[in-house]
Parts: C-alpha cells; sequence; structure tokens
C-alpha cells in the first residue's frame, strides 16, 4: 500500500514538472517572437520614416525633371538638372551619359556638351549597355529622352548649326547626336553612314582633341577574326586521261573536306573516294580481274588556298596542293582474294592545282560594318591532279581532273577595328 502511494505521488510530481516547462517555453516563444516583431516595425518604421536621404532626393529630383521635361518647360529642366549635379560624388551618379546629353542639346548647353565627350570614361559606363538603368528612379528618363528628341531632330540640328560655337565642335555634335540616335534608325545601313560621317571627321581633324571618342565610341566597324573552320560533304566526277583514260572509267567521288583559315589563307583537307570500273581485261597470278570489274578511287589531299574575293554572297580562293592517290579493287575483293593486289595501282605522290568557287547560303548581309563571316555554303571546286603512277608502273601515264560540288558551313567570327 504505502508503495502504491509512492508511485502515485511520483506520477503526480513529474506531471506538474512537465505543466511548468510547457508553460516556460511558451511564454520564452512568446517573448520572442514580441521581440522579433517589434524589431520588424521597427525597421519599417524607419524605413518609413526615411524621406530626407540623399537617394530620395535624387529620385524625386529625377522624378520632377521628367514631369517638366513632358511639359515642355526646358528651363525647369535646365534648372533641375543644375541642382541635382550638385549632389552627385564618388558614391551617387545622377545621370547616365545618354541620358545627360541628350538634356544638354534640349538645354543648347552645347560647349559643356562637347566638354563631357572629352573626358568620358567608358570604364565606368558602358555607352552601349544603358537599356538596363532606365527604370531606376521609375521614370522612364533616357527612353522619353530618346524618343523626343529622334521626333524633334531636325529642330535640335538648327539649333546646333546656330549656336557660337567652332565648326569641329558642330561637327563632333552632330556626329555625337546620330550616334545616340542610331539605334532608332528604322534603316538597316545606319551604321554604316555613321561610320562614313566619323571617316570624313576624322580625315578633316587628324589631332582632334576627340579622336579617341570618335573611334571608341561612335565609329563601330567590325572585321572577321583571324582564324575559321569549315566543313564541307561533297560529290561530283573525275575524268583520267592519258592511259589511265584507257584502263579505267570516269569515277563519281563521295568525300568529306575540313577547312582551317588563316586570314586570307585556307588549308584544305580533303579525303576523296571515287568509284569507277575497269576497261580492259588485267592477268594476276591465280586468275583475270575482268573488264567491267568495280574499281575505287582514293585520293586524300591537302592544299593551300588564297581567298583572291569575297563579299556576302560569293568567294573564289584558287589553290595548290599535295595528295596520294590509288586505284584499288575493292577491300571485300582484295579480303576474299589477296592476290588481287598485284593489279592495284598503289598510293603514289600526286601534285594537284584548282579552284573553289563558294556560294555563301542565307539571306544577303545588308550593313557593310557586320561582315558576313558564318555561314552554310555551295562549294564549287575544280582541280587537276598529277599522280605518278608511272614512275612504278610501266605505261601508267596519266592525270585526273575533276568536280565536285559541296554543301557546307564555315565558322569564323568578328572583331572590333577601331
Amino acid at each position: 500500500m504505502k508503495h502504491h502511494i509512492n508511485i502515485q505521488f511520483l506520477l503526480k510530481k513529474h506531471k506538474d514538472m512537465f505543466k511548468s516547462l510547457k508553460i516556460t517555453l511558451f511564454t520564452l516563444l512568446l517573448l520572442a517572437s514580441n521581440s522579433l516583431f517589434s524589431q520588424t516595425e521597427s525597421i519599417r518604421s524607419q524605413i518609413l520614416e526615411y524621406n530626407d536621404s540623399k537617394s530620395n532626393v535624387i529620385e524625386k529630383g529625377r522624378g520632377l525633371l521628367f514631369d517638366k521635361f513632358i511639359e515642355g518647360d526646358i528651363a525647369k529642366v535646365k534648372e533641375i538638372k543644375d541642382y541635382l549635379l550638385t549632389l552627385e560624388d564618388e558614391n551617387y551618379s545622377i545621370f547616365f551619359p545618354t541620358e545627360y546629353w541628350f538634356i544638354l542639346y534640349w538645354t543648347n548647353e552645347f560647349s559643356t556638351l562637347a566638354e563631357s565627350l572629352k573626358s568620358y570614361n567608358s570604364e565606368i559606363y558602358d555607352f552601349h549597355e544603358v537599356s538596363f538603368f532606365l527604370y531606376l528612379s521609375g521614370v522612364k528618363l533616357t527612353e522619353k529622352l530618346r524618343h523626343a528628341t529622334m521626333e524633334n531632330e531636325a529642330f535640335i540640328k538648327a539649333q546646333l548649326q546656330m549656336a557660337d560655337i567652332d565648326s569641329e565642335t558642330k561637327q563632333i555634335l552632330h556626329l555625337n547626336l546620330d550616334k545616340l540616335l542610331v539605334k532608332s534608325r528604322n534603316y538597316s545601313h545606319a551604321q554604316d553612314s555613321l561610320n562614313e560621317q566619323a571617316d570624313r571627321f576624322l580625315e578633316n581633324y587628324p589631332s582632334s582633341d576627340y579622336t579617341a571618342y570618335v573611334k571608341n565610341h561612335i565609329r563601330y566597324r567590325l572585321i572577321p577574326k583571324n582564324w575559321g573552320f569549315a566543313v564541307e560533304f561533297f560529290s561530283g566526277y573525275g575524268a583520267y586521261d592519258g592511259n589511265l583514260s584507257k584502263n579505267y572509267t570516269n569515277n563519281i567521288p563521295l568525300g568529306v573536306a575540313f577547312d582551317v583559315c588563316y586570314r586570307n589563307f585556307e588549308l584544305y583537307l580533303r579525303d576523296y573516294i571515287g568509284f569507277n570500273k575497269t576497261k580492259k581485261d588485267v592477268d594476276y597470278s591465280v586468275g583475270v580481274w575482268e573488264k567491267g570489274s568495280s574499281a575505287m578511287v582514293f585520293f586524300p589531299e591537302a592544299s593551300l588556298g588564297y581567298k583572291t574575293y569575297e563579299n556576302d554572297q560569293y568567294k573564289v580562293s584558287p589553290f595548290l596542293g599535295i595528295g596520294s592517290m590509288a586505284i584499288t579493287p575493292p577491300f571485300k575483293k582484295t579480303e576474299d582474294t589477296p592476290e588481287l593486289e598485284e593489279v592495284e595501282l598503289s598510293f603514289t605522290t600526286t601534285y594537284m592545282l584548282g579552284i573553289n568557287f563558294d556560294i555563301k547560303l542565307g539571306k544577303k548581309h545588308e550593313s557593310k560594318y557586320d561582315p558576313k563571316t558564318s555561314y552554310g555554303f555551295l562549294r564549287i571546286r575544280y582541280a587537276y591532279g598529277l599522280p605518278q603512277f608511272s614512275k612504278k608502273y610501266n605505261g601508267m601515264t596519266g592525270n585526273m581532273h575533276y568536280i565536285t560540288i559541296g554543301i557546307g558551313g564555315m565558322s569564323r567570327g568578328v572583331k572590333r577595328v577601331l
């Protein structure tokens, strides 16, 4: 009985302890939750009350400038711009270059604009990648400035022409305005036209303070990279002359080629396999290789070409090369009858010369500044091969002409030239 009472007492004591522990844990969680809520509310209040910061003033200032520009109040735009620039320091940039330049065109501050071009630092701002920043202030400032300038281009250029500045400054500001609007032009030769203007400026002012700016940020011209690679699959027709034509029919080839290009030089690595037949019976130790039997031509070659003409549609490349030619029975026949190797013309040095004519496939490239360097092509190739069979086989004189038509692809990048 006594033991029974002790057990009940212990059970009751444990239940009381467990209940007390739960209350303690709940209290701690509640306190922690209240603490986190209080911190969150404190941060929220700080954010809501954070109205007088420089960031806030800049954002509101850009918004006001945007509104005044829409209203056409250019004098007020200038005032706001001047004030915002007083806030600029190493941590805050008020305008991106395109925004600032567009504003200066509208406010007729052409001398200030010209000085800005001289001091432009492309390492800080990427001239070609400003679109990411269009919505930073909550207004489409750059977009609106560009659109309005495009619509009023003639008016702004007239104001520029009447400005009291020297001819060189007028020309560079005219050129820079065309650059700012080049992506808004709706014709394909806009950059080509801009490049021509840039070339004329550099020619007229060879020692200009704006030379570096024009070369780096206005004129934009691409040329092919030094290295290029191509692959081609071809077929065609090969014709013998001399005694070869008396012993074998002309052949129809199948083959593959790989090109390695460096500047205007092109190395062609080709594997030509032709299929033809014998024209005569040929005796060998255990039989006769009969007239009309199948034969094969193997002609691996390496030739070096030089590009003499190229535009966006065609390319012409004459070449010289060396290879090795063999005319043999098919492999299956020589495996079954090894003695047939006696009648084959084994590999011999073969010299060659010829010309490639490539027709570039796809749409015609309309821009001069961006050449067509990667493309599919149709290649017509003529070659004249001079195998040296007569040095090993008495009377086996003769050469081979072939024309092939191939389909392939060229891969070659472009690089900018200043």
